[in-house]
């Protein structure tokens, strides 16, 4: 019976720990962090190896 309970609270501890995890990559947006990075350091953001890529990153 303890087991039963033990899996059904580590079972919802995991689901709210996914959940919590996934509400935080969704807010930082690793996708955008490139843009984020251009628009405020450009010179540097030029120098780097990146710059292939520089001139597809949207800057809204």
């Amino acid at each position: 019976m303890i087991k039963k309970v033990l899996k059904i609270v580590l079972a919802a501890v995991g689901a709210v720990g996914a959940g919590f995890f996934g509400y935080i990559v969704w807010a930082i947006n690793p996708f955008n962090m490139p843009a984020i990075f251009k628009r405020n350091y450009p010179e540097a953001f030029e120098k780097f190896p990146l710059s292939v890529i520089s001139p597809f990153i949207k800057i809204y």
